[in-house]
């Protein structure tokens, strides 16, 4: 029952908290292991810690930092034989026993599908006072599911790249989803073994390119009720400040800058979605583009939305039966 924990940041003060939330509030704590790339100027210590048996830390110069994608690729070289993995961002909160809560979900989609990956965007909390530690957790009765849309203004705003955003159901029933989160993503070994991480892409397009990914390869995407943590969306104020990979002062020293890693990687993100690329990175077999516009909704190869329903609004979704086992039908994998 071991959860592998992957936490890639970047200048962020609130990494220290991350991990105190993700242990302190964990039913089972001795089952957690961490895997950290901090890409920060200043080097934590977890020597005294009692966590210090379960961190696995790597603490790089922020100017050798090549990006999210990058950072996440190399955590998630540090599993070992946990039997589960969580991403999240290292600016997240737990709410109490979410290792459980999590277990219990991922075990139930298990007795219809052999390959589930829970995930959807968390509810927000926003910095109150860092120095006392007190923060404002946002939607926090909220218990329904939240599912993941493509955001109508700004769908193909760059070239294969949509905007996304969460939506609440009024729902507490699980659904199958087309879209994911990459800082909160549950799922087994198995995904990390069969869908790595690419370290050659940089930021936009991350989550789209996984999702496809995902799809071929025969994993499925679900989203559950009262996702239990919390992410930090807001990211300038008064108490908390956290810089970007890409902001003109952090990017001035580096041999190769944020807009080359980008350009390159927007090349790549094509390259797999026009079926290009092989191997591990690129597509799988198990189903095909055409099978994932007919799921979603969204023709990525030909950038249209054929069904605004599912696209935007997850209509048609909400009536499907996610226990339904996976058949094939006309063409179309279910």
């Amino acid at each position: 029952m071991k959860i592998f924990i992957s936490i890639a940041s970047y200048q962020d003060k609130l990494l220290p908290v991350t991990i105190h939330s993700a242990y302190s509030s964990a039913k089972y704590k001795d089952n957690l292991t961490f895997g950290i790339v901090d890409q920060c100027d200043f080097k934590l210590d977890f020597s005294k810690s009692k966590l210090s048996s379960q961190i696995t830390y790597t603490h790089l110069d922020p100017e050798a930092a090549r990006g999210p994608c990058w950072a996440r690729s190399l955590a998630q070289t540090l599993m070992k034989d946990e039997e589960y993995f969580l991403q999240v961002d290292s600016h997240t909160l737990f709410e109490k026993d979410w290792d459980e809560y999590l277990l219990n979900y991922i075990n139930t989609i298990k007795k219809s599908h052999d390959k589930p990956v829970i995930s959807a965007y968390p509810r927000g909390f926003e910095v109150i006072d860092f120095e006392k530690k007190v923060f404002k957790k946002n939607q926090e009765e909220d218990s329904s599911t939240h599912v993941m849309v493509l955001d109508q203004d700004k769908v193909f705003k760059d070239g294969y790249f949509s905007m996304q955003k969460g939506m609440p159901t009024e729902s507490k029933q699980i659904y199958k989803g087309f879209l994911l989160s990459a800082g909160f993503l549950f799922s087994t070994k198995e995904f990390v073994e069969t869908i790595p991480y690419d370290p050659h892409l940089y930021f936009e397009g991350e989550e789209t390119s996984l999702a496809l990914r995902i799809f071929t390869r025969g994993f499925d995407i679900f989203h559950i009720p009262k996702i239990p943590m919390f992410h930090c969306y807001v990211n300038d104020s008064d108490q908390f400040s956290r810089p970007m990979h890409w902001n003109e002062e952090e990017d001035k020293n580096r041999p190769i800058k944020w807009v080359e890693l980008q350009r390159k990687s927007k090349i790549r993100i094509e390259e797999i979605i026009k079926g290009k690329l092989k191997g591990p990175y690129g597509l799988g077999s198990e189903r095909s583009l055409n099978d994932y516009k007919e799921f979603s909704g969204i023709d990525l190869k030909n950038k249209k939305i054929v069904n605004p329903n599912n696209a935007y609004q997850f209509k048609g979704l909400l009536e499907k039966d996610w226990a339904q086992k996976t058949t094939k039908k006309k063409g179309f994998l279910w």
